[in-house]
C-alpha cells in the first residue's frame, strides 16, 4: 500500500540552467508561463534573439 502523498505540480527549478544563479520569483514565473527553460534574466535575454531569428526565417 502506497501511503505517500503524490502531486502533479510541475517541478519548479530555483536556479538558472546555464550559470546556477538563484532565480528571482519573476524569473521563475516567466519560465513557468513560457513553458521554457529555467534561466536567469541575463541568459533569458541571450536566448531571445536566437528564437526571433528562427521565427523570421532567412533574410
Amino acid at each position: 500500500m502506497d501511503l505517500e502523498e503524490h502531486s502533479l505540480d510541475p517541478v519548479i527549478e530555483r536556479t538558472c540552467e546555464e550559470c546556477g544563479a538563484q532565480l528571482t520569483d519573476d524569473e521563475i514565473r516567466a519560465s513557468l508561463e513560457s513553458g521554457g527553460r529555467y534561466l536567469c534574466s541575463v541568459h533569458a535575454a541571450e536566448e531571445l534573439p536566437a528564437e526571433e531569428m528562427e521565427t523570421e526565417g532567412p533574410a
